[in-house]
């Protein structure tokens, strides 16, 4: 397929926030304008990337995200998923026979084998990957007469609890604080597991990002290093570091082993926390779509949203095997809320936090697509009104 004829078929990316935004200027910036499908004044609707806004109300019904895009004139398209919900309906619509749409992407098997945490504990279990203990939580009475001591709670589905709570799981004291944070799960209909707590800072969370395509060979890989977190305990990540491979490299090696075992394709990204006590690097979950980061992979050499998009088409893939190392990213909003609350512990000085940042990368400003960044107060506005209003 020649170059003029590569970008004819139109990508739609699904999805919100950064991932979205992150994945929308991975594609441009290729000469991939995306339509996108995104809620109503979401920052990632303000990039210029962006051929045609569409706001389809998130759907677990295959049929219907298809009859959606097939009036809006988008069919025949790939489809670029970035919420774990349209990840598990694309890989179904895609997966139809005679579907117009394609993806790259796993089955949606495997999908709920990696978002579901239960079954992802079950799955890194079977094929011998180092993970903290995992044990399922079915009940309030499950909890009882188990040592707590070291442990903490999340909901099964951590991406869809974190949008509608604003955080990723619980640390408890005792049985009845433990009850009470499985109450709050349980309420939102979502199951939860209790998983061992690995001790250590930020700077011991390892991220493994990458791509898989059609053949199963691992065409792309990105290792970076947490530097700063918010909130401190359970958060994301607000300051950046890429690494060579070779500083994770027992993580590839599992993480190779388990894609290849379970018959993965498509974007991923795994974190990984080294455990001090044994120095294994532990797998903690994995993300079978873009991520907040991801245009830091691509700014960096590594641009999985293109592979998706070739890959998806049957096209050969660039090569994506080199990267910038020592290349830092920063997410300033929450980076600020990340120095105050290490100031009132005793943390870093002004000084020593501003020259940490000066030259990262920003991940919402570029001086190429200034509009989400400037749409911010108008995007947390509209957020707050959201909240107060309880939608």
């Amino acid at each position: 397929m020649s170059n003029g004829q590569q970008h004819t078929v139109p990508a739609v990316v699904l999805g919100l926030g950064l991932s979205a935004l992150g994945t929308v200027r991975s594609l441009g910036r290729a000469g991939v304008r995306p339509y996108l499908v995104c809620p109503k004044g979401d920052l990632a609707g303000y990039s210029r990337w962006s051929r045609r806004v569409l706001h389809v109300p998130e759907t677990d019904d295959p049929a219907a995200l298809g009859g959606a895009l097939e009036r809006s004139g988008l069919a025949p398209a790939v489809l670029i998923p970035c919420t774990d919900e349209w990840s598990e309906v694309v890989a179904s619509l895609c997966a139809a026979g005679g579907s117009p749409f394609s993806t790259s992407a796993p089955d949606p098997a495997v999908v709920e084998l990696l978002v579901d945490k239960e079954r992802f504990a079950e799955t890194v279990e079977r094929h011998g990957v180092p993970h903290p203990r995992t044990l399922a939580v079915g009940d309030e009475a499950d909890l009882e007469g188990l040592d707590l001591d070291g442990f903490f709670l999340k909901p099964r589905r951590s991406q869809l609890f974190a949008r509608r709570y604003h955080r990723k799981a619980f640390s408890f004291e005792g049985l009845e604080e433990a009850r009470a944070a499985y109450r709050l799960i349980a309420g939102a209909g979502l199951g939860a597991v209790l998983q061992e707590y690995i001790p250590g800072p930020p700077t011991a969370h390892y991220f493994v990002d990458g791509f898989v395509d059609r053949t199963g060979a691992v065409a792309g890989l990105f290792p970076r290093r947490r530097l700063r977190m918010f909130p401190l305990d359970f958060g994301n990540s607000t300051l950046l570091l890429s690494v060579p491979l070779a500083e994770v490299e027992p993580a590839v090696a599992s993480l190779r082993s388990l894609l290849a075992g379970i018959g993965y394709r498509g974007v991923f990204s795994a974190e990984f926390k080294r455990d001090p006590r044994d120095g294994l690097f532990k797998l903690l979950e994995i993300n079978t779509r873009p991520w907040w980061f991801i245009e830091f992979a691509t700014r960096c050499g590594v641009n999985v949203a293109l592979l998706a998009y070739r890959d998806a088409l049957g096209l050969e893939l660039p090569d994506a095997g080199a990267f910038r190392v020592g290349e830092r990213c920063v997410l300033l909003p929450q980076d600020v809320r990340a120095f105050r609350a290490l100031r009132r512990a005793g943390g870093p000085t002004l000084g020593a936090w501003v020259a940490s940042w000066l030259g990262a990368t920003p991940t919402i400003f570029a001086r190429d697509d200034p509009r989400p960044a400037l749409s911010l107060p108008l995007v947390a506005a509209r957020r707050a009104v959201r909240r107060a209003r309880g939608s």
